[in-house]
């Protein structure tokens, strides 16, 4: 296989023989019918781990529900910020699990999610609906043929809407028995936005370029191309219905539409404002005023706007996080309820003032892409906490040992950027990173973020929104990760046999350079005390009192949630001297077989009397 992919890619007539040579030895994707019962190791902090995509509040505001990227749903009290109850739907590897929209009934009593759900067992998607006080899932939407963007109850709570990925449009569910009764299929890209107004209309925003407009009966009315970008986003009704806010994902210009026919009435001023995007808007709940925000930072900062007069009026900004907003909801006492990337959530009060911040548990490694260093071996690395360098920590993984503003060591290095003959450009924040002016290869809206090349100069490493991908020096895709967040800093050990990541979810993972196999993961706890390294398979090694951190996801099947066991009831998977030797022995199991025959060795050097066996925990 490995002489196949350096046959000389100049010639045409070699690389179709090369390509057909290599699909008849690829096994065809097989979907399995049902998720994996294997365990799978978490971090469980009480927080979300990953950027929070959605939320949904009841009519009563009495409850928030948060989706994230970290494959959980979460209920909270919405006045405290108390964590009321985790939602665990089935996860599997790479993006299966990963949730990117909620919602929750009027009433608070059903909460419903998905995102990239059933896809890897299903070859389709599905949505999961949960009873909300007792975390029971109860039903499942099933055959979505694409990702779930977008979840919303219409206001009187007899039908849910589903906006889809691709061109695959809108589905439009009964809650009664969550049976379909209406869908449009005839879009040309993702849909983001969806939204009703209180006599059942519906409203949506697509990457195609298009509002369109249906009626109760879910009929088609209007479809139009509005002028603030080429990407809307988010489509939000008036609470009257006589208006429609529009925020693009490509632009800082906001639209406001009529109602009646989407003709624009008018653009709130966005003077000042050329960077990022607004791609979020909401109303107050009286109408009276228009919120907006998204990737619009002022330094480390960003903030939603608001602006009196129905948007026609003055503009006042609200510093609300830390990273991208990713979704606001109105509440019933005039203010907003919020969720970023950080991933955080708050809620901002009718005055003005950020009533509730509940702030993320992991370290923040963004703008660190230069700041992530490793050792000759990879088994050393300095990372910081906090962004550009701020609060540095080193960790030595043989020993496991975590060590605070370390002193400069000359044995770590830094990634290397820089090399003769070498170049490369448009590497951050876009879609078109270059190697020597020839493109890389990412999906669509797929973004760079940050590079690191081989001490040998023949593979680069880039880390983008998606996924962690190795290249050659020509540019042709070696290997391809999903991972969990953003990959914010990446670095290859000076033997280029190691890949380290950083990414947002708060970990940093090492990878085998010549297949990118996961090897080995780290997770520092914020208060920078406890803090877990563990294996693909499970085995840990944890810091005083970082055990209540760390624990078991096990699917129970499709149809059922999940269940979560926390590390403190199965001691004997922390195995420290596995852990120590994984980045030695390049594998798990190599680490794990050397480690079994010296203790099975100790034990008959001591006379122990040894069992045929292993005790395995019952889950």
């Amino acid at each position: 296989m490995q002489d196949i992919l350096k046959l000389p890619r100049k010639n045409p007539a070699l690389c179709f023989w090369a390509a057909l040579i290599l699909l008849t030895l690829l096994p065809c994707r097989a979907y399995s019918g049902k998720p994996s019962t294997t365990p799978i190791l978490r971090i469980e902090t009480g927080m979300h781990t990953a950027a929070i995509n959605r939320i949904g509040t009841d009519d009563e505001n009495r409850y928030l529900v948060t989706g994230s990227f970290d494959k959980t749903v979460r209920v909270w009290e919405l006045s405290s910020g108390s964590l009321i109850k985790t939602l665990r739907p089935p996860i599997g590897e790479g993006d299966e699990g990963k949730i990117y929209a909620v919602a929750i009934s009027s009433d608070g009593g059903t909460v419903v999610a998905g995102g990239w759900t059933g896809y890897e067992w299903d070859d389709h998607d599905s949505i999961y609906i949960f009873d909300r006080a007792s975390g029971r899932l109860k039903k499942r939407i099933k055959e979505l043929p694409s990702v779930i963007f977008h979840l919303v109850y219409s206001r009187d709570g007899r039908f849910l809407v589903a906006a889809l990925g691709r061109d695959n449009g809108i589905r439009i569910y009964s809650t009664s028995d969550y049976s379909l009764i209406a869908e449009d299929k005839d879009y040309g890209t993702d849909t983001y936005g969806v939204d009703f107004d209180d006599k059942g209309r519906l409203v949506t925003a697509s990457y195609d370029g298009f509002i369109r407009l249906y009626d109760s009966d879910f009929k088609l009315i209007e479809k139009k191309r509005p002028s603030g970008g080429s990407h809307p986003y988010t489509a939000r009704f008036s609470p009257d219905g006589s208006k429609i806010a529009i925020g693009f994902n490509d632009s800082t210009v906001l639209n406001v539409l009529s109602g009646k026919d989407l003709s624009v009435l008018y653009e709130p001023d966005t003077t000042g404002l050329d960077n990022g995007d607004l791609s979020k808007v909401s109303w107050s709940s009286d109408g009276h005023f228009l919120y907006a925000g998204g990737r619009y930072a002022v330094g480390d900062t960003n903030h939603i706007f608001k602006w009196d007069d129905e948007g026609r009026g003055i503009r006042k900004s609200l510093p609300a996080s830390d990273d991208t907003i990713m979704h606001i909801i109105p509440l019933k006492d005039g203010g907003i309820a919020f969720c970023s990337g950080d991933p955080a959530f708050g809620r901002f009060d009718a005055e003005d003032k950020r009533a509730l911040y509940r702030e993320p548990l992991i370290a923040d490694f963004k703008a660190n892409y230069n700041n992530l260093l490793v050792s000759i071996d990879g088994g050393v690395i300095r990372f910081n906490y906090g962004r550009r360098g701020a609060s540095p920590a080193r960790l030595t993984v043989q020993t496991g040992t975590l060590e605070l503003d370390p002193a400069e060591d000359e044995g770590l290095m830094p990634p290397v950027t820089v090399m003769e003959n070498i170049e490369v450009t448009d590497w951050e924040y876009t879609n078109a990173p270059k190697l020597n002016d020839t493109r890389l290869g990412l999906k669509q809206y797929e973004m760079s973020r940050s590079f690191a090349l081989s001490h040998s100069g023949s593979t680069i490493l880039l880390g983008t929104e998606w996924y962690l991908r190795l290249f050659d020096y020509e540019g042709y895709t070696l290997w391809t990760i999903p991972v969990q967040g953003v990959v914010w800093a990446v670095n290859i050990s000076p033997l280029g046999k190691i890949a380290v990541a950083a990414s947002a979810d708060g970990t940093i993972r090492w990878y085998r350079a010549a297949d990118g196999e996961e090897l080995l993961a780290f997770f520092p706890h914020k208060d920078k005390k406890r803090w877990v390294l563990w294996t693909p398979s499970g085995h840990y090694h944890a810091s005083e009192g970082a055990m209540e951190i760390i624990g078991w996801h096990k699917n129970n099947g499709k149809d059922e949630e999940a269940d979560f066991f926390p590390a403190s009831k199965y001691k004997e998977y922390n195995r420290p001297t596995v852990v120590s030797r994984v980045l030695t022995t390049m594998g798990e199991e190599e680490a794990v077989q050397l480690t079994d025959m010296e203790e099975k060795s100790r034990k008959n050097k001591s006379g122990w009397r040894i069992k045929k066996g292993t005790a395995k925990p019952r889950w």
